[in-house]
């Protein structure tokens, strides 16, 4: 697993730049990918950066970074932005996803953030734990790319264009 360099504590921290005086026009959006694969870190990177929204992208490589993240918004807001979405892999070494969203979803400080779970597993059990944890969506990866940047591009649209998200 690679890290660049980080500690699993301190997220990546990434900013869509599309020019400097858009910040005022566009709704500020802040997301956490919790993903420990580098690969998928990068896809979903890409594929959720977009042009409608100013958007900050924190990612966690475990459920453990996840936590710490978030305590940090509470402790150093300024630094940390409150996460208005948390895009969640299910399989990871450490806390596994199912457990951190049961962390969150009974925790009065972040139980209001939606959580969508990006996973690999097609299992219904998996599918019906998540949303009995107050999981906001399950989406699967597929194995095509493309077809599954299509998928996140969507969702991005539906989160941050159609849906209102809390803003905190």
């Amino acid at each position: 697993m690679a890290d660049n360099g980080r500690t699993n504590s301190q997220p990546e921290s990434v900013k869509n730049s599309k020019g400097a005086n858009m910040a005022n026009e566009k709704k500020q959006i802040s997301i956490l990918l919790v993903e420990d694969d580098p690969g998928d870190q990068k896809l979903i990177k890409t594929a959720i950066l977009c042009r409608d929204h100013e958007l900050g992208l924190n990612i966690a490589s475990s459920g453990e970074s996840a936590l710490a993240y978030l305590a940090k918004t509470k402790t150093e807001p300024e630094q940390h932005s409150r996460p208005n979405l948390i895009l969640l892999d299910l399989n990871m070494p450490g806390m596994g996803g199912k457990e951190f969203l049961r962390k969150i979803k009974v925790d009065d400080d972040f139980c209001s953030i939606p959580v969508v779970v990006v996973t690999t597993s097609d299992s219904e059990t998996d599918i019906q734990e998540c949303y009995a944890l107050h999981a906001a969506g399950y989406i699967q990866k597929s194995a095509m790319p493309d077809e599954f940047s299509q998928v996140l591009e969507k969702l991005t649209r539906y989160w941050f264009s159609v849906s209102a998200i809390l803003q905190e």
